[in-house]
Parts: C-alpha cells; structure tokens; sequence
C-alpha cells in the first residue's frame, strides 16, 4: 500500500486501485472536478481518460434531458 494512502487513513486493502475506478462516482452524481482532485491531476483531460460513462446511464440522462427524446414523450 502507498505511503500516502496510509498516511491518509485508508487501511482497505487495494484503495490505490479503487480510486481509478470513477465510473461509479460519477454515476452516483460525483463531478468530474472533484475527481479530478481527488486522483491528483493537474489537466481535467487526464481525469477523463478514467472517467468511461457506461451506455446504460448514458441512454438514462440523454432521456431524461435531451430535447429529442422528450419530443417523443409528448
């Protein structure tokens, strides 16, 4: 374990890995900035490169949001 997830407080084993997966993060509403943060990167492109949104929430927001799924709606 890294010296700085110990020093950090987090004794789960495999924390350093748990913070690459942010798929779930943002599916339960974490914004990318603060991801962005949390894994230490300087460029909000870097983030992205771990940030792969799943089809399944994206077919959910773009129904609940996009202009043209709500037209079929109506």
């Amino acid at each position: 374990m890294s010296k700085y997830v110990r020093r950090a407080g987090v004794d789960k084993p495999g924390a350093c890995n748990l913070y690459r997966h942010t798929t779930a993060m943002l599916e339960n509403g974490a914004d990318i900035r603060f991801i962005q943060e949390l894994l230490g990167h300087a460029d909000i492109s870097t983030t992205q490169v771990y940030a792969h949104v799943s089809i399944g929430k994206l077919h959910e927001v773009y129904s609940k949001n996009h202009p043209a799924a709500m037209v079929d709606e109506v």
